[in-house]
């Protein structure tokens, strides 16, 4: 049995492996996928995972999944939909839409909500496979239910959701990326 998976483990490499040197060759970024995470200062109030398809060369769709803690601990999700624009050799421009929903627990419930915005994504290396993307834009609640224990629950700082918690109008985030 441990043959077995050693072997399933050294195909698995090899298989990377030579995905990584063909795709490094291609700078279209057809059929690629990069997988971001949250900037380490962001940790402080959330751990955020992103994966991204980029499944023709200036259209991607991405799949995310945030967990938040702190005064507002929950978790949402949602499906992103972007269109690159190239502004340089290091650097694109990605206008998006986005759908999903979340739950906070304890405070305000489920709720659902939709964005749109812009983001510039830089590439930090020559095969352009890490990269930092950042965005802003609005979030706005497409449906709210929440807890009528919100103002309680938060000594009365519940207008702290809407800005820096899982319910915040605002969208700013500042994402490091690596694509495979």
């Amino acid at each position: 049995m441990i043959r077995i998976f050693t072997m399933c483990i050294a195909l698995f490499l090899i298989c990377c492996s030579t995905n990584l040197k063909a795709a490094s060759s291609d700078s279209t970024f057809k059929n690629q996928y990069t997988l971001y995470i949250n900037q380490p200062i962001g940790f402080a109030t959330k751990v955020r995972l992103t994966l991204e398809n980029r499944f023709t060369k200036n259209s991607a769709l991405l799949v995310n999944y945030t967990v938040f803690y702190g005064m507002y601990p929950g978790q949402h999700g949602y499906l992103e939909y972007r269109r690159y624009f190239s502004l340089s050799e290091g650097m694109e421009i990605a206008p998006y839409l986005k759908v999903g929903g979340g739950h906070s627990f304890q405070t305000a419930g489920s709720y659902g909500f939709g964005g749109i915005g812009v983001g510039e994504k830089f590439y930090l290396d020559r095969n352009k496979r890490f990269s930092i993307y950042c965005k802003q834009g609005l979030k706005l609640p497409l449906s709210l239910k929440i807890n009528q224990d919100l103002e309680n629950s938060s000594g009365g700082l519940d207008g702290l959701f809407y800005i820096s918690g899982p319910g915040a109008f605002i969208d700013i985030q500042f994402n490091l990326g690596y694509r495979f």
